[in-house]
């Protein structure tokens, strides 16, 4: 016993050392201004995992024809970091970038910023300084070009760009409940879209392939 408690000891001191420090924030958007064919951002969830300086998302659009409610963990992922003003307050900063290999946008920028209170009760044991409240905004666009005659060789683009005021808030019972379950940030967002689809909120749909032409059938002879 003398040999084995020592090493269980260190082996659960790693493992607490090693556990994510994950902080959840509920998403908000505003109305996008001086924009053109926008798609309606209708909310989110970005998980923060504060060990690794970084976070990923889950944002819920609306399609404007249907008001289909869908979600997308693709857009947007990003940093965190803290800043210290002039006057000695400490803010949190979440930034990120998105380019490419997206069916909703093309390139994305997002960037909130919030004073950080004292620390809070995140989970079992661990407590962090949080920003209880981050505002910004969310850039976004493409470009899709589409055939309107084949012959003719006439085409039109039909992207969108424009840009949402965004509202990050703390969500103290989700972060508490992946803590106390000692989630990693991938399993946090497995979570949150598992509870999504349950409310009818389904994946971004994605745009299926054009059929392949029929082979044009060889003369008879």
């Amino acid at each position: 016993m003398k040999r084995i408690l020592p090493a269980l000891v260190a082996g659960a001191l790693a493992v607490i050392a090693a556990r994510a420090e994950l902080v959840i924030y509920n998403l908000s958007f505003g109305d996008a201004s001086t924009s053109v064919n926008f798609p309606i951002f209708a909310g989110g969830y970005i998980v923060l995992d504060e060990s690794a300086s970084s976070f990923s998302s889950v944002i819920v659009l609306e399609d404007p024809d249907t008001a289909q409610l869908y979600y997308t963990t693709s857009l947007l992922s990003g940093n965190y970091f803290e800043l210290i003003s002039g006057g000695g307050s400490n803010y949190a900063v979440l930034s990120g970038l998105g380019s490419g290999g997206n069916a909703t946008a093309e390139q994305v920028a997002f960037q909130v910023v919030g004073k950080t209170s004292g620390n809070v009760d995140i989970g079992p044991g661990v407590s962090l300084r949080v920003a209880k409240k981050l505002r910004g905004f969310m850039l976004a666009n493409t470009q899709q070009t589409v055939t309107v005659d084949t012959d003719a060789n006439t085409s039109i683009d039909l992207g969108f760009a424009g840009a949402n005021k965004v509202t990050a808030r703390y969500d103290s019972a989700s972060t508490k409940d992946a803590n106390n379950a000692m989630m990693d940030a991938g399993t946090a967002l497995t979570s949150i879209t598992e509870t999504l689809e349950r409310r009818g909120i389904q994946p971004q749909p994605t745009p299926s392939p054009s059929p392949s032409p029929s082979p044009t059938p060889s003369p008879t002879p």
